[in-house]
């Protein structure tokens, strides 16, 4: 089990983030707007590529979106392995999007039991999309 969040899991191709927001579909778990894509897996690519958004009206001082963002790619990093494994056996892959809504900066614990949830809401997301 990888416990580790690198670069290539990261989603910065500009056309991949285009057709994520031209065609991606969305749920909300506080804090958390979700934005997703699911597509086939290519050879080459990763399971999961993620963004993280933290709006700068909300949050004036850069150190305060960093922390916010330090913690989401903690929690990130911890869950992500079970919707890697489900990923893997759907033979799927996934971009995500997640913006930030909350007005205060948010405790870890808390973040992180949001993330458990939207964890479980995307691996339904894939198992239900891959039956239809």
């Amino acid at each position: 089990m990888d416990l580790s969040f690198p670069k290539k899991e990261h989603l910065c191709l500009k056309r991949r983030f285009d057709a994520l927001l031209a065609q991606g579909k969305s749920f909300f778990i506080y804090p958390f707007r979700v934005i997703y894509l699911l597509k086939e897996q290519d050879q080459d690519s990763v399971p999961v590529q993620v963004a993280i958004s933290v709006r700068k009206k909300q949050f004036k001082h850069a150190v305060t979106r960093n922390l916010i963002k330090r913690r989401f790619r903690e929690s990130w990093r911890l869950h992500k392995s079970e919707l890697h494994a489900c990923l893997a056996k759907e033979g799927k892959s996934l971009y995500i999007l997640m913006v930030y809504g909350a007005n205060e900066v948010l405790p870890f614990s808390e973040i992180d039991i949001r993330m458990q949830q939207i964890m479980l809401r995307l691996q339904e997301v894939v198992t239900i999309e891959n039956v239809q």
